[in-house]
């Protein structure tokens, strides 16, 4: 029911809102300020792999036996892949009467969608307690609905760069004051990847307590030995390996979760062995990140990502260039993308990658094929329109061909969804 009406259900909701923490603190004090009862808390932002990096914390923690609650965004296929409830994805019954009880308190106020469900899954992690309650920002940081959890154990912070630029702004300085809103000094902190700049921004304005912070290039590292990657800081190594997660970007994802596990431990928070980080990476399945799909065709190869901004195309491209180094074959792009997303900036890591390129503008929420044509004038690729993405678009292919299908997580579900 909730995978069939989503469209409908989220037309309920208000769009287009001032940034703010006040209507989600105002319907959560409804419902009596559940987020105030819930502890043992890992909060997640950044631009990219905050998704990836729950999975590898969630998997780390679940085989230590730990219950894991986990709030993500967005989903696939259906809205209840947002909610986990004790390391599973919650039943329809149950997120169906959590929707209807705070819909009440909902109905006559603006409030956006993110917003509500948001506080579902606070409700539901304050009915359903669990050992460790893991958080993944969507937008941004400081003005994110997650960002009203006031007792946070750890908070991490993934590479940031450019994304959803329409409501973050353009400047990268302000970019990270937003994504760096969900900590301070005094908060344990992780801190993944950046460049240098951004890095040194962070450290001086934000995170001046060095016993707090655990700053990649400083307190921890990734390393390649022959063709092995390992997590080390000045007390352990530990080797990432993971068949699952593909792309050396997934390596570094693996050693930012590694290293938010250690700091915990630092910190007398948790304390995972060796062996048990090891066996969580290895275990790890995050759905849609350079995923390759059975398409039921010998010939054609297909990969799904998720990714939907310039730093995230360039590291599928990146990707998509030594798999076909290593075995070579006709390359082919569809694409669709959202709306409030750089077009440009988009396509252009994919710029004499693939043979074909085309494009479904799946909803009013994504562009249209005049608008992508609009924003692609010289750049060196050939785009083609389709109207209807479907089992016959990839099967038909008799060539042998590697085909990536990205840019909206919209489009990415429907793949999954009919192979």
């Amino acid at each position: 029911m909730l995978k069939s009406n989503f469209n409908q259900f989220h037309k309920k909701f208000s769009e287009n809102l001032p940034r703010s923490l006040e209507r989600t603190i105002s319907l959560l004090d409804e419902i009596g300020n559940p987020q105030n009862k819930i502890k043992n808390i890992i909060h997640i932002a950044g631009t990219n792999g905050k998704g990836s990096i729950l999975s590898y914390i969630k998997s780390c923690l679940t085989m230590n036996n730990f219950k894991v609650n986990a709030f993500t965004s967005p989903h696939l296929i259906q809205i209840n892949e947002r909610i986990l409830i004790n390391n599973k994805i919650v039943e329809d019954k149950l997120l169906e009467k959590t929707i209807d009880k705070l819909f009440q308190h909902s109905k006559d106020r603006k409030i956006a969608f993110f917003e509500f469900i948001t506080c579902c899954a606070i409700f539901l992690f304050n009915q359903y307690k669990a050992d460790w309650n893991l958080f993944e920002v969507g937008m941004g940081g400081q003005f994110d609905a997650t960002n009203i959890l006031p007792k946070k154990d750890l908070a991490i912070i993934t590479p940031i760069s450019y994304d959803h630029e329409n409501f973050l702004g353009d400047d990268i300085v302000e970019i990270t004051k937003e994504k760096i809103g969900i900590t301070n000094s005094k908060i344990y902190t992780v801190l993944g990847k950046q460049p240098k700049n951004i890095t040194d921004f962070i450290l001086k304005n934000f995170l001046h307590n060095k016993e707090n912070r655990f700053v990649y290039g400083l307190d921890w590292t990734m390393t390649k030995k022959k063709k092995s990657f390992y997590y080390e800081d000045n007390n352990a190594s530990i080797r990432i390996n993971n068949p699952f997660m593909i792309g050396e970007h997934q390596k570094m994802n693996a050693a930012l979760s590694i290293a938010s596990l250690r700091f915990l431990k630092k910190s007398n928070q948790i304390n995972l062995s060796k062996n048990i980080i090891e066996k969580g990476i290895l275990n790890t399945k995050w759905h849609g990140r350079l995923e390759k799909i059975n398409c039921e065709n010998n010939l054609s190869e297909l990969w799904i990502d998720s990714c939907h901004n310039p730093s995230g195309t360039k590291v599928i491209a990146h990707e998509m260039k030594k798999m076909n180094s290593e075995k070579q074959k006709k390359m082919n792009l569809i694409f669709s993308l959202k709306k409030g997303k750089k077009i440009r900036d988009f396509i252009i890591p994919f710029e004499g990658l693939f043979d074909e390129i085309k494009y479904i503008g799946i909803n009013d929420n994504h562009y249209s094929f005049n608008e992508i044509k609009k924003n692609t004038i010289g750049v060196n690729i050939n785009i083609k329109e389709i109207k209807e993405f479907d089992k016959k678009l990839i099967l038909k292919d008799d060539h042998p061909s590697r085909i990536l299908i990205c840019g909206s997580m919209q489009l990415v579900g429907k793949a999954i969804s009919i192979f």
